[in-house]
């Protein structure tokens, strides 16, 4: 009892100090972020109670752009990889003391630490999708999430970002001037939410939070302007939409082309390309791959060889204490029924697919995997700017 008693004197004077962070976070940078992301919130109404916000997933910091509409401190459910940082982790632990969830994994520890929060009283804001958007649409919300929302006995708040895609497009590099826009959408208590079910709660959520954001631009354009608006368009899109090779797209300055045919065009500052290069936006970009890879998924390779390999990769594996293990550099492959990693120096890697039950990607072309043993693996290029495009292994994978 003693010890409980203790415990619970550190957690609430931890709580205190992230409340004075969050207030001097608030107070003096909620101008500069307002600038730079030429953003715009209104202010969450009053809440009685403890609340879990859920909102979409559309820039490098959006912990930031919801945060200022909230004067009450909140822990944010982060990707696992910043606790992974040194003295700036040490940082941010101390300052806001984030709740790591670890892509590419089925985490239960994550969700039990959100419901220990919420019902000692503590606010937590969750990115359900779990996923920054690649081409302006949300990702699904996983089905546990009403079932969260529901047991943890908090009121349940909807917030929505509006136009940060274009902002900050998760394939590209740097900010580019627009709009962007946050409010609360909704917020249901504890008592509404207990005559729902959890598939219920999973329908307003997504309902709430449903953001595309082309369909925005089509109702009312905005120019996002910027220098360098297609670098870095090949990390998310590998497949040239005229003649449909693999892995030829290369990005400059504003130009995306495909070394195999020539088919070029311009990122426009709508988020548009010309219609003459095959697709219109990044939408229906997304729309013709996903076509590419199930018609690749149902014909297989060719011989027995692999989809597609990629050499100039690093491997490590991270267990749950962030501690990480380097594997070395090398090759990964992904063929019909198994994954590979060849370093250039030991023992090849060779993981059947039907031992991956989670695969995903974190920032731009960070490659994050587990297996059924639960050993989790990191894949990231050798060079920090490279145009890696890991999503298709993810896409093929889910397909086969």
């Amino acid at each position: 009892m003693e010890q409980k008693v203790i415990v619970d004197k550190k957690e609430k004077a931890a709580q205190r100090r992230h409340q004075r962070v969050w207030n001097f976070f608030w107070y003096f940078t909620v101008p500069f972020f307002k600038l730079i992301y030429s953003y715009n919130c209104k202010k969450a109404p009053a809440i009685n109670g403890p609340y879990l916000v859920i909102s979409n997933h559309t820039t490098e910091l959006d912990c930031v752009l919801v945060g200022m509409s909230f004067k009450k401190q909140m822990y944010f459910v982060a990707s696992e990889h910043v606790y992974r940082k040194g003295w700036v982790s040490k940082l941010l632990y101390w300052s806001f003391e984030p709740i790591a969830k670890m892509k590419g994994s089925t985490d239960t520890l994550t969700v039990m630490k959100i419901i220990r929060k919420l019902r000692n009283g503590y606010n937590v804001c969750l990115f359900a999708e779990g996923n920054r958007s690649f081409d302006g649409r949300n990702y699904p919300v996983p089905e546990a999430t009403g079932k969260l929302a529901k047991i943890c006995g908090a009121n349940l708040v909807t917030y929505r970002i509006e136009g940060g895609y274009f902002i900050n497009p998760r394939w590209g590099f740097g900010i580019r001037r627009g709009k962007a826009f946050g409010q609360v959408v909704n917020v249901y208590t504890p008592e509404q939410l207990s005559g729902m079910t959890p598939e219920q709660i999973n329908e307003i959520i997504k309902n709430d939070i449903h953001e595309d954001a082309y369909e925005r631009q089509a109702l009312k354009p905005v120019a996002y302007k910027g220098k360098n608006r297609a670098l870095g368009i090949e990390c998310a899109y590998c497949v040239c939409p005229r003649c449909r090779t693999l892995g030829k797209i290369t990005s400059s300055g504003n130009k995306v082309k495909c070394t195999a045919c020539g088919n070029e065009t311009e990122f426009d500052v709508y988020g548009n390309f010309d219609p003459a290069f095959g697709v219109s936006n990044t939408k229906e970009w997304e729309d013709l791959q996903e076509e590419y890879f199930k018609k690749l998924a149902a014909d297989g390779p060719e011989n027995s060889l692999p989809f597609f390999s990629d050499s100039d990769v690093s491997l490590k594996t991270v267990d749950s204490n962030h501690n990480e293990k380097d594997l070395g550099c090398g090759k990964m492959s992904l063929y019909e029924d198994r994954f590979e990693f060849a370093p250039y120096n030991g023992q090849v890697l060779s993981l059947s697919l039907s031992n991956i039950p989670e695969m995903s990607v974190y920032s731009r072309n960070g490659f994050v995997f587990s297996d059924t043993s639960g050993t989790h693996y990191e894949i990231k290029p050798i060079q920090k700017k490279s145009p890696l495009n890991v999503r298709k292994y993810i896409s093929l994978w889910s397909k086969l």
